[in-house]
């Protein structure tokens, strides 16, 4: 019972820490300039931690530690470029109808202009 309240609180470690350390806006930024590329480096790169958070541990303290550390990290990279990703997606919509909208009004006033003039 104890080993197992101790895996957990060095999963608990692991998580806390990488949330903190991650930077998220980095991540959005890269979705948001790379797109599907920028997905792909969030979810290859493996962010390790400091090793001062290790340090005079044991070997298994490390290894759950890190293990949660680096799997956390893994899901906020790859979400907040996901997220950057989204928004590029949206702003391409929103573009696309925006000009399907100019290119309806410039064809229908070129329309009427030619039955005024014809």
């Amino acid at each position: 019972m104890e080993n197992s309240v101790n895996r957990q609180q060095m999963q608990i470690d692991g998580e806390r820490d990488a949330q903190s350390d991650t930077n998220k806006l980095l991540w959005f930024f890269v979705g948001l300039a790379l797109n599907v590329v920028g997905i792909l480096i969030a979810y290859i790169y493996q962010q390790a931690p400091p090793a001062t958070r290790t340090f005079e541990k044991t070997q298994e303290y490390i290894v759950f530690y890190t293990e949660k550390y680096k799997s956390t990290s893994r899901n906020i990279q790859v979400k907040f470029a996901v997220i950057g990703f989204l928004v590029v997606l949206a702003l391409m919509f929103t573009l696309i109808l925006i000009y399907i909208a100019f290119m309806f009004i410039m064809y229908s006033e070129f329309s009427d202009l030619r039955e005024y003039v014809g």
